[in-house]
């Protein structure tokens, strides 16, 4: 089901349609489901685990245990002054992911390596 040309996917098959990986915003596991947020569709529920795309999405970036999102679709890393540590990813479609605590630090070194975003990636509170 996937384009393997590439070292990670350019497409996804899913439910007789192809994805494409540019497309997708972010996912989020749901049990045994995943959610695909993607540019101007709603989200779709697919059957495969969150660990099956992540498998196949390696350019994308793991920041919670249920979800993966897509570097190029970060617009901004926010923060807020009552809670510093706390960081949040806005996206491109306007949603805000929480990064879990014990990922912060493997992200923040993901998004300075600067190969990913399309735009600079902007630092807000």
């Amino acid at each position: 089901m996937i384009n393997t040309t590439t070292t990670s996917a350019s497409y996804i098959r899913f439910d007789k349609q192809a994805i494409a990986a540019q497309s997708i915003i972010w996912l989020e596991g749901d049990w045994n489901y995943t959610r695909i947020y993607q540019q101007g569709r709603p989200a779709q529920m697919s059957a495969y685990t969150l660990k099956w795309y992540q498998e196949q999405l390696t350019d994308f970036i793991r920041v919670r245990k249920d979800a993966i999102v897509n570097p190029q679709h970060i617009r901004a890393v926010l923060s807020t002054p009552s809670q510093p540590r706390r960081l949040r990813l806005l996206l491109s479609n306007g949603d805000e992911v929480e990064v879990a605590r014990r990922r912060q630090v493997f992200v923040k070194r993901r998004l300075q390596a600067g190969t990913y975003a399309k735009g600079p990636l902007q630092a807000a509170n």
